[in-house]
């Protein structure tokens, strides 16, 4: 039997992951207006790890806890490389293009904003939960089941 809190917390991670994997679908596919081939590939990884990932944690499938670790170190990685390199352009735009490039500094900063909590804040507590041996059991008192 699975504990309450451990329940709540896969279902949460599961439906979360789900979430943020259509948010970036539409982000990408319905609102960028170019296609770049790096741009579509990372999204497309996000989309795929974070779906297969939230539908297992939903359905409670034995491989559940790998492919979450392996969804939220890869989005991770990949949301630290995105933030970096728009924080970069940002600083760079801004510098070379002085008051006219503030402008474009503040439109990459607010894109910053946006991805900060979905594709590393989001990824970096999911792999603490799923790394951590006593997902919900202190809350419960028993040791937690695998």
């Amino acid at each position: 039997m699975e504990p309450p809190l451990a329940r709540r917390a896969r279902v949460g991670f599961g439906v979360a992951n789900i979430t943020i994997a259509l948010a970036v679908a539409y982000g990408v596919f319905r609102l960028l207006p170019t296609r770049w081939w790096l741009v579509d590939a990372g999204a497309l990884t996000i989309i795929t790890l974070l779906g297969a990932s939230g539908f297992m944690l939903l359905r409670r499938h034995p491989m559940r806890e790998r492919v979450t670790r392996v969804a939220a170190t890869i989005v991770l990685v990949l949301g630290l490389a995105l933030f970096a390199a728009i924080a970069i352009t940002a600083s760079w735009i801004s510098g070379v293009y002085q008051q006219v490039g503030a402008s474009g500094a503040i439109i990459f900063g607010l894109v910053a904003a946006l991805v900060l909590p979905y594709l590393v804040v989001f990824p970096a507590v999911e792999l603490a939960w799923v790394s951590s041996p006593d997902r919900g059991a202190k809350a419960v008192g028993t040791k937690a089941e695998s």
